[in-house]
């Protein structure tokens, strides 16, 4: 046992007095607590491992990698899902084109788009870091390799191809959308337009008149035979709803084709009957001593822009069931009857349909695309033009055309040497198509 010495008690008990009464001390904080608080708090009290040396301000570019690769990792993910969510789109519009009648409104993408766009997004992958990056670049890829084979419209051969000279004898043929006879320049602009390019064969559409404002009852007959005669003489005229075929060759015959064949024999069917539901004319023309078949094509619009009113009470779903139901009528008997015809062929026209639309595949199936003979890497045709009230169209509205809806073909044994789309000289939303051709 020891004790402490009278001195020692003394210093000690002055001790306890100038220290104060004595404190508990406070109570730890849990474990599970203390780590969280410390997870929370570590990237605002993390130091050097190494002696701090220099102003305080060095710690702003630690901060700054922080921030930066806070960034990169949001851009990888929205630039994923933006992928991913474009691969989907471009998947699911393959799948449905042709196939539903909705369908249309995942169509009318320009093919050009298709293309562009998962380019830009490959472009953007490569600033992607970490795993992100081959997911970002795989899912692009795959969009441009679906768009690239489904239908892009860009002709790869014009970049090494050269048509050549047109030889002595070829027939000329001119095929335009005339934009409802000229209703917005003047029919003499229809005329001046056609004569400066002399054809031996022109394949007219939307030879009608249009009231603006009443939409698809808005059509009526044009009668100008005698117009028509005098600015072509010596020209043979066969005319079908608003389909017009001129030809300096005799017409030997002129069979319907798809839905017309119903009210051929019935000439006290209304025009309007007539202009909705004939949208292609078989002409056989008497070539020296060969026979030419030639189908001026003109397929119904799938959708006009004055329906698309999502307030409106329009049944959008009957309009759009309609025009489908229609086109493939159209296309199908073009299809049908050229499987019966022996001839040397010729088909042109607006066909309102893209390069990426599959209800264009049974055409291109049975005949050449005259693309061959053209040198345009990007080939377009039509240019959107919305009525003017719409403000929202000014992005869409140029002179430069974003689809090619306007096509040719042959088959059995037609030759294309020369395969142009020319300046319709502000008569038309549609270029001129110009072809020569021979048997």
């Amino acid at each position: 046992m020891t004790t402490e010495s009278p001195a020692a008690e003394e210093r000690t008990d002055e001790e306890r007095t100038e220290s104060g009464p004595a404190t508990a001390a406070p109570p730890a904080p849990a474990p599970g607590r203390a780590r969280r608080i410390a997870r929370m708090l570590r990237p605002w009290t993390r130091r050097p491992s190494g002696p701090v040396t220099g102003d305080l301000d060095t710690a702003a570019p630690g901060r700054a990698r922080r921030v930066a690769r806070v960034v990169r990792l949001w851009y990888g993910r929205v630039l994923v899902g933006v992928a991913g969510v474009w691969l989907l789109y471009a998947v699911v519009r393959w799948l449905v084109s042709g196939r539903w009648h909705w369908s249309i409104l995942l169509d009318a993408a320009p093919p050009l788009l298709l293309v562009f766009v998962p380019v830009v997004l490959l472009l953007a992958g490569a600033a992607a870091c970490g795993r992100r990056r081959p997911w970002a670049l795989g899912l692009s890829s795959a969009a441009l390799l679906l768009a690239l084979t489904t239908g892009s419209g860009i002709n790869w051969p014009a970049l090494w191809r050269d048509p050549g000279p047109v030889p002595p004898g070829a027939l000329h043929v001119v095929s335009l959308n005339t934009q409802y006879w000229g209703q917005e320049s003047g029919v003499d602009k229809v005329y001046e337009l056609l004569h400066k390019h002399p054809a031996d064969v022109y394949l007219l559409q939307e030879h009608v008149a249009w009231k603006a404002g009443l939409g698809e009852e808005g059509y009526s007959e044009l009668r100008d035979d005698d117009r028509l005669r005098e600015e072509f003489p010596g020209y043979h005229i066969a005319r079908r709803g608003e389909l017009l075929t001129l030809s300096r060759f005799p017409i030997v015959a002129s069979p319907p084709v798809g839905p017309a064949i119903e009210f051929d024999d019935r000439p006290e069917t209304p025009f309007k009957r007539v202009f909705d539901r004939d949208k292609v004319m078989r002409t056989d023309l008497e070539i020296g001593d060969e026979v030419l078949s030639v189908y001026n094509v003109h397929v119904t619009v799938p959708l006009a822009v004055d329906n698309l009113d999502p307030f409106s009470d329009f049944d959008h779903d009957a309009y759009f069931r309609r025009k489908f139901d229609w086109r493939r009528e159209e296309i199908r008997g073009l299809e049908d009857d050229l499987d019966r015809n022996a001839h040397p062929t010729l088909i042109s026209g607006d066909f309102n349909a893209t390069a990426s639309m599959r209800e264009m595949d049974g055409i291109r199936d049975r005949a050449d695309d005259a693309l061959r003979a053209n040198d345009d890497l990007f080939p377009t045709s039509w240019r959107y033009g919305a009525p003017a009230a719409f403000e929202w169209d000014s992005v869409f509205n140029r002179t430069l055309p974003l689809w090619r809806v306007d096509w040719s073909f042959t088959r059995h044994d037609v030759r294309v040497h020369r395969y142009d789309l020319l300046s319709s000289e502000g008569l038309s939303e549609h270029l001129l198509q110009d072809l020569w051709v021979s048997l």
